[in-house]
């Protein structure tokens, strides 16, 4: 069985790693919510749902977002948030090839205790029409709702950042967006400057689209990740992006991306991660000690040099200063 195949039946270590920071982040996404008092629904979408659960009986996003919930109902006195949620996957399943993969997920989801105020629906549109039915109903939000959007796409060329930025204008949306920037970056320098590259063609209006007339760093996978990112805050008018790295293989790596209006939810972003790499923060490493990783090499950051310079244009520095700071960089 090729690798490819594999991960289509299989979830892979660097799969799993996605999902736990996914069902980490979820978990504290609700108990958060359900501390304030004027937020009274949230909306959870789900836009590639996969299989659902794989041969080696692990859960993908569905079924851990539908533990979340079951759990925090348990732990908060069978109590929880109003959720709609939207699972969707247009694609048949390569497990059974006779049904869809949402048909699978509705089928391992009415197997899991739901509290009666969580809504669930599943769908089968592709990406182009789902997107724009759920940025029609992003747009009509109440101040006293919120919604975190799951994108985890087979590839990239679905994903477009103008979207993106119509997802999170709202101020009142978050999204957690998986990358195989590993792939990207192996065709980013082909895709912008080669134009009879018809493959490239969706990276190209992708990396056009964000990074307007520049080019992106295309000698460096983690630095074209770094870059990716600091676009992002630009293009989509937030302080709060970040980044969740996964090694996929040697010289090989994926990316969760994080996009939020929100410094709570950025904050507690962060501490997600940290409890996944204590080390340092960053990402998800497939431990091999024989191989010389360019994630060890070259993700250090001098945090030190960048406050003393921060603090030494300032003339007075108050604690929150300190800590806007810190979550900035």
């Amino acid at each position: 069985m090729s690798k490819k195949q594999e991960s289509k039946l299989i979830m892979l270590e660097h799969s799993k790693a996605k999902i736990e920071l996914f069902s980490r982040y979820l978990s504290i996404y609700l108990n958060v919510i359900s501390r304030v008092p004027f937020i009274n629904k949230i909306y959870l979408f789900d836009m590639f749902a996969g299989e659902g659960k794989y041969l080696n009986d692990e859960h993908g996003s569905p079924l851990v977002a539908m533990d979340c919930i079951k759990n925090h109902y348990f732990s908060n006195a069978e109590t929880c948030p109003n959720i709609d949620i939207w699972f969707n996957d247009d694609r048949k399943s390569e497990i059974e090839k006779e049904f869809y993969k949402v048909e699978r997920v509705e089928r391992f989801i009415n197997e899991i205790f739901r509290p009666e105020n969580v809504n669930v629906k599943f769908t089968k549109l592709e990406y182009g029409q789902l997107v724009k039915q759920v940025i029609t109903e992003l747009t009509t939000l109440k101040n006293e709702e919120r919604a975190l959007l799951f994108i985890d796409p087979w590839g990239y060329k679905e994903i477009q950042p103008a979207e993106l930025k119509e997802i999170i204008k709202n101020g009142k949306s978050e999204i957690i967006l998986f990358l195989p920037v590993s792939f990207m970056y192996r065709f980013a320098g082909k895709a912008m400057n080669d134009e009879e590259f018809a493959g490239g063609k969706a990276l190209e209006k992708f990396l056009t689209e964000l990074f307007a007339d520049k080019i992106p760093e295309t000698t460096n996978q983690i630095k074209f990740i770094n870059e990716i990112k600091e676009e992002f805050k630009t293009y989509l008018n937030t302080k709060y992006v970040d980044t969740y790295i996964i090694e996929r293989g040697k010289n090989n790596f994926f990316c969760l991306f994080f996009f939020t209006s929100n410094k709570t939810g950025f904050y507690k972003m962060l501490g997600s991660k940290w409890d996944m790499d204590e080390a340092s923060g960053r990402g998800f490493k497939i431990s091999n000690p024989a191989q010389t990783l360019m994630f060890d090499e070259i993700t250090g950051v001098d945090y030190s040099a960048t406050i003393k310079d921060f603090l030494r244009d300032k003339s007075i520095v108050k604690n929150q200063d300190l800590f806007d700071f810190g979550l900035e960089n």
